[in-house]
């Protein structure tokens, strides 16, 4: 071989190994730019669910002081706010469900007591030396969590605590202690709050069932509840971790998703992707479209659409499941559809998996005309049809569900079919960004 041809061989190695170190070098900078941001988007959502939580703190406090019933009513409401946009804080971390097991279940049962004690009152009664103390001991908690998460967030400015997603695999994989260790580590400082038993959907003996829908079903294998993750989100993914909670539950990530699937049966429970959406391209009816067809895709089969509400460009659908003509609202799914695309960027199936069964129902021992006819004199019924409701107590009714307007609100009335009682009535709030019921 000539020194020419060796020389021009070692020009092309040379250039070769330069552009792959260039490569190297915009790979890994490529990287750390991504990492600096998934960072900064969490920090932010963190620094969302500490002032929420801060809320929830001073709402207790308030409620601990207030002697007028109508003013508890209000404070409960707001209550009740705050404590749901934290726990949608919190669901949106990259955090695993044993690590905030007690801060979520204190989020849920929060306002919902509080909520509780103050119908009671509004109802002629006082407040009980022992709602006094549960209030009380609920403050405390909410104060102990508030001190440490501010601690959390300081340790986060500072740069020694990692939010980032690669972080979160290494915790999930037994390494890194990263946010979810120090969330756990705050869990186990504080105090119990106190077992909650009341007349609410989100009291004690309710949160303690078992979920109904996967009941006696076979517990995947990883390599079988990979595939399932897949196929749920049609892109390849990887598992980072597991949850031993009341669901106990794998955990995925990959191209921007997340996602929680339950160990028996292969369940979603929650499904995230994380991307920007783009220019509003499509109408609320064609979101539905999509979400309808997400649906029947993955065997969410006789649902019925209920409410929806848009949000960041999105459009949250709520879908219900039907059986022999009845709405069952507690079988319950929302679907997260983008309006540019289409794409199916959230998922919720808690209250699928946690209810979901065939119903014995019962034949109606009043017409629905009898059921119209308990209505409210001042209420004009439009349209009659069939629901299945929770209640309270974690029971549920059979009802006839009387849709109608009083003034300019449309309302629902829920009519017992087997006894006759009003079990609920809700008014619809209908506005250029959704329809929600209240």
């Amino acid at each position: 071989m000539s020194k020419i041809k060796r020389y021009g061989q070692h020009i092309i190695l040379s250039a070769l190994l330069a552009a792959l170190t260039v490569f190297g070098l915009w790979q890994f900078r490529r990287a750390k730019e991504l990492e600096y941001a998934q960072n900064l988007m969490y920090r932010q959502i963190f620094t969302e669910f500490t002032g929420y939580v801060d809320d929830v703190e001073t709402q207790l406090m308030k409620s601990r002081l207030v002697s007028d019933p109508g003013r508890l009513v209000d404070l409960s409401g707001e209550l009740d706010r705050s404590a749901s946009a934290a726990k949608a804080s919190l669901c949106a971390l990259p955090l695993g469900e044993t690590s905030v097991a007690r801060t979520a279940e204190f989020l849920s049962q929060v306002g919902d007591y509080a909520h509780s004690v103050s119908m009671r009152v509004l109802r002629g009664g006082e407040m009980t030396d022992e709602e006094l103390t549960n209030l009380t001991e609920l403050n405390h908690w909410a104060q102990s969590l508030q001190t440490g998460l501010d601690e959390l967030l300081t340790d986060m400015n500072n740069g020694t605590v990692s939010l980032s997603q690669a972080s979160a695999r290494k915790l999930a994989g037994g390494g890194t202690r990263a946010l979810a260790g120090s969330m756990a580590d705050l869990e186990d400082e504080i105090h119990d709050y106190p077992s909650l038993v009341y007349d609410g959907p989100f009291s004690q003996h309710v949160m303690n069932r078992s979920p109904i829908f996967l009941e006696g079903k076979k517990e995947l294998s990883e390599d079988e509840a990979l595939s399932a993750a897949r196929g749920f989100l049609g892109i390849d993914v990887e598992l980072t971790g597991e949850g031993e909670g009341k669901i106990p539950s794998w955990y995925f990530e990959g191209g921007g998703a997340r996602l929680e699937l339950s160990k028996a049966g292969g369940c979603p429970i929650w499904m995230l992707k994380d991307r920007p959406v783009g220019e509003v391209r499509l109408s609320v009816e064609q979101a539905r479209q999509y979400a309808s067809d997400f649906l029947r895709k993955n065997g969410y089969i006789d649902m019925t659409e209920s409410y929806y509400d848009l949000k960041d460009d999105c459009a949250v659908l709520n879908y219900a499941w039907t059986q022999e003509g009845y709405t069952v609202f507690p079988d319950l799914v929302k679907v997260k559809v983008a309006l540019d695309n289409g794409e199916v960027v959230g998922f919720e199936g808690r209250g699928y998996a946690m209810n979901h069964r065939i119903r014995a129902i019962p034949e109606p021992k009043i017409t629905s005309a009898d059921a119209v006819r308990m209505a409210s004199p001042g209420a004009k019924v439009d349209a009659v049809s069939y629901a299945v409701i929770p209640l309270d107590s974690g029971d549920e009714a059979f009802c006839y569900q009387l849709k109608g307007k009083i003034d300019d609100k449309n309302f629902l009335i829920y009519i017992n079919t087997q006894t006759g009682e009003e079990e609920d009535v809700m008014i619809l709030l209908e506005t250029d960004t959704g329809v929600l019921a209240v």
